[in-house]
Parts: C-alpha cells; structure tokens; sequence
C-alpha cells in the first residue's frame, strides 16, 4: 500500500490560518461586490450600500445612521474582500506542497453551494471529497488513488433539515447551475418529479442524501435545502458532530465534512455492505486504513470512542464491523484493539 506523506508543521499552520480566514470572512454577510458610502445629511452621517449593477443601474441600499457597531460591520466587509487575495495566495501554496484541491467541478459546486447558505444549515459533504480534505488538518498527503472521485455527495440530516427555521436562497438546481449551467435533475425510478440526483453531460454527478428514519424510504425532502435526497444507513453516526474544512477552490471554500474518526469507522461499515464486486470497496478500505493509522498516533481516542460507539450500536453494526476489520493491515487491526 502506498505511503502516507507527513507534511511539516508550517503547511499545517497555513492550513488552519486559511480556515480562521474563511470564517471572519463568512461573517461579512452584505453579498459579493458590494462597495460603500457614507452620506451626510442636515450635519449627521449615514451610510449607503452599493451591490453590482441591475439593468444599468446600481442599486443603493440604505444602512443607517453612523454608529460604531455599523462601522464595524462595513470594516469586517471591506476586511474580508482585501483578504480574499491573501487566500488565494495562502491555497496555492497548500496545493503546491501537495495538498489536493478538488476537480474544478467539485470546487464550483461547493463554492456556489457555500453562497447559497447549505453548510450553513449544516450540510456535509462526504465521501470521497470529504477524504481530500483531511489533509490539511492531520498534516498529511495520502496517496492519490484514494482520492480520486467523479462525483461529489452531499449530506444532511433529516432532522435537521426540518428543525432549522431557515432555507438557501434558492432550489437546489438553480444552485448548481450557477456552478455550470448545463446541470440536469436526474429523474427517480420512483416518479420523474422527484430528483435525488443532479448530472452533467459529462458524467459528473452530485447525490443528495440523507438519514434514514427507520423503514427504507425512496426519497426524504429537504426542507432547508429544498431538494429531494436518498436516505442511507449510517449516515446519521458518520454526519453527528461534523467539522469545519477548508476546500481548496479559488480563495479557499469554507464547508463541513465529518470528523475523520467517524469517517473511517463508517468506511469500513459500508464497504461490507457493498454490492459482490462493487469497484468501491477497496477504495473504502484504504481510505479508512490510511486514516486509522493516522488517527493512531495523532488522535487515538477519538479513533477508539468512535469504534466503541459504532460497536455499540447493535448485532448487526458489530457483525458488519468484525467482518472489515479482519480484512485491515495488521497496524490498523492494533490501532482498533
């Protein structure tokens, strides 16, 4: 198996600088391009917002009277534009150390996803995008064969979905056609006017999901993100307490992926549920070896409370895991013992 490569301490601390970056910026919500006036009006100052141009006018939105928690607002806005620059600069240089950036699709549909407010609502990519982003945080490089991937998984839980009081800014297709236009809803085996599902004529794809809530459902709506997703298994174990990833697209994406622990343990669940055959299952395996070995000398408790966990959860949950298990390199069986 190829080798995991330990990236030095600097690139890790460029890696979390980056992510700070990302959320002060994620803070200046006034919109894209917006630029600032201030107006004085019968001796008392007041402040206007300038957004981009609609049909050759330029839209001047009214902010209020000069105050120094307004003042503040419109810093941390122009702030965070001067700043997009030294972010662009800050993930070249993870890319040229040998960190991965997502395919440029992937990074278009997280970023135009990220706009629209979905891991705000706490949406979480997983799957194997979810593995490239590890990097940056566990100080490593894995090997490229584990990262590869033609499609991009987006998760959220149901619950969640209908407790938060909130919603993006528009349905699901029109977000990633903003990401490129020539997105098409896949229509599902069970009626043509449900769309878990979203593909390019390329093949590229993206795949809404879900927990499921007991019985096996065809299709679960999603109320925050206003889109129809399919209900696995497990989802609800890997997804619980997800954490902030910088993916590495443009100025830098700020999303949510799961905690790698889970990630690895969930892994090797669904790779024995896999199809006979499946071409998957060995990229499973090595994603979650390549993470137990790390997760073993960096962060063995939470490896081994995820474990405990996911074993605790039933016969069936410990069959499926005894099964994997035995299948792990020695090192990855110890780290788990």
């Amino acid at each position: 198996m190829a080798q995991i490569r330990e990236l030095p301490l600097a690139i890790q601390t460029n890696y979390a600088e980056l992510l700070d970056q990302l959320r002060i910026a994620q803070r200046a919500t006034l919109g894209p391009d917006v630029t600032f006036r201030k107006k004085t009006i019968k001796g008392r100052d007041y402040w206007y917002a300038r957004g981009p141009s609609e049909e050759g006018k330029r839209p001047e939105r009214y902010l209020g009277a000069d105050t120094p928690e307004l003042r503040a607002t419109i810093e941390a806005k122009i702030d965070a534009g001067k700043s997009a620059d030294g972010r662009r600069l800050i993930v070249r240089s993870l890319i040229a150390a040998g960190l991965p950036a997502p395919d440029p699709t992937s990074g278009a549909v997280l970023k135009a996803l990220a706009e629209a407010g979905a891991f705000r609502l706490r949406a979480v990519v997983v799957g194997t995008v979810a593995f490239q982003m590890y990097g940056g945080g566990l100080g490593a490089v894995f090997p490229g064969a584990v990262i590869r991937t033609g499609d991009l998984d987006i998760a959220q839980d149901y619950g969640v979905s209908g407790a938060v009081d909130d919603e993006v800014d528009r349905p699901m297709l029109e977000i990633l056609r903003a990401a490129n236009p020539a997105f098409r809803a896949v229509p599902a085996v069970e009626s043509p006017l449900v769309a878990k599902a979203f593909a390019l004529p390329s093949g590229f794809r993206v795949d809404l999901l879900t927990t499921n809530r007991g019985s096996e459902r065809s299709a679960s709506f999603l109320r925050s993100l206003r889109t129809d997703a399919t209900p696995l298994r497990f989802l609800d174990f890997l997804m619980r307490d997800a954490i902030e990833a910088a993916a590495l697209h443009d100025t830098g994406v700020l999303v949510k992926i799961p905690q790698p622990a889970r990630y690895a343990i969930h892994k090797l669940l669904v790779a024995r549920r896999r199809h006979i055959g499946s071409g998957k299952a060995p990229k499973d395996f090595m994603q979650a070896t390549h993470l137990i070995e790390i997760l073993a000398r960096q962060d063995p408790f939470a490896l081994r409370e995820a474990y405990a966990e996911a074993r605790g959860r039933g016969p069936a949950w410990r069959e499926l895991l005894d099964q994997a298990v035995s299948l792990l390199p020695p090192t990855a069986r110890e780290a788990l013992a």
